[in-house]
């Protein structure tokens, strides 16, 4: 016998996620700022001129929580991938970028930077 299980789907809220966050180091060679925007369940991240992504939301203060607190995405440019993983921790949004080089001569490169939620 086969038990049927009902589909169990929670909207997350994505508020903590959504809006403009730049780099708390002015001197970053990367990412300086990104544009963050509900986009139905998901995000979608615009960052440098790299264009946007859509970004899966995932909830981070535990199972029964309906707040997101971190998303993944990757951006797919020319000559790279960029994967994004991030989380906000004490109201800072931390993101882990793995970039993967499709040209042979660079090696993968992780990075991690700090962000600040900028005054609307």
């Amino acid at each position: 016998m086969t038990a049927i299980v009902p589909e169990f789907r929670v909207t997350l809220d994505l508020s903590a996620l959504t809006g403009t966050w730049k780099n708390t180091n002015a001197n970053s060679h990367g990412v300086v700022r990104l544009d963050i925007a509900s986009d139905g369940d998901a995000l979608r991240i615009t960052a440098n001129d790299w264009g946007s992504t859509s970004a899966h939301a995932y909830s981070a203060d535990g199972f029964g929580s309906r707040h997101a607190l971190a998303f993944n995405g990757t951006f797919v440019l020319n000559d790279r991938d960029v994967r994004l993983q991030a989380n906000i921790k004490a109201g800072v949004l931390v993101i882990a970028f793995l970039t993967r080089y499709h040209d042979g001569g660079r090696s993968n490169v992780f990075t991690r930077e700090f962000y600040y939620r900028s005054a609307p």
